[in-house]
């Protein structure tokens, strides 16, 4: 099966670090029917998020939203603001990085999953040279209609552990490690 090379695409440090193959490895992701909700307190991310001007530019660049809060840094120093604003939906790509892909909650990357939204709180904004982690917590698992559903909750602190914002991550999963393999080897007609 051939991939879609997003290598042209990508204009900073951390796209290019990013591993964005998600079937590479999908074995080893969490499953819908293995999740441990026993495990009590939050669960540190895989790495650290250090917020670059780059990184909040282009992200606002590939959402096309040209805000200078979001993209100019001079006009941005010339508000009350004192500096560039991360776009809303930065919080996106915080998250999957911090994530990664070989710990927990690593099911976020999981192939023919489907996103039927999120929740997101900003307690202040994100800046330029902040470091962020996360914890996260399962938060909930439901069927309905057939679908698997899995919920984690996800709070992002910057390096002095100032609660930035709280995401809470819904997505539909295959239900087992048997189901990502089959749509892996591109076997569909899952239960969906």
């Amino acid at each position: 099966m051939s991939r879609v090379n997003f290598e042209r695409f990508f204009e900073t440090e951390k796209q290019r670090e990013f591993d964005t193959d998600f079937f590479q490895g999908a074995e080893e992701y969490e499953a819908w029917d293995e999740i441990d909700f026993e495990t009590e307190g939050e669960i540190p991310g895989e790495r650290t998020f250090e917020i670059k001007a780059e990184d909040m530019k282009y992200y606002a660049r590939g959402v096309y939203d040209d805000n200078p809060l979001f993209v100019d840094e001079e006009y941005a120093k010339s508000t009350p603001y004192g500096g560039l604003v991360a776009h809303p939906i930065f919080i996106t790509p915080i998250i999957f990085w911090c994530v990664g892909s070989k710990g927990r909650g690593n099911w976020i990357r999981t192939p023919g999953s489907r996103n039927p939204g999120q929740f997101l709180e900003i307690y202040e904004p994100f800046r330029v040279g902040e470091i962020i982690h996360i914890g996260m917590r399962p938060y909930d698992r439901w069927i309905k209609r057939n679908k698997y559903y899995l919920s984690y909750e996800i709070t992002m602190y910057n390096q002095d552990n100032v609660k930035k914002a709280r995401a809470i991550g819904t997505l539909i999963l295959p239900k087992s490690k048997d189901d990502i393999k089959k749509f892996v080897q591109g076997i569909r007609g899952l239960d969906d």
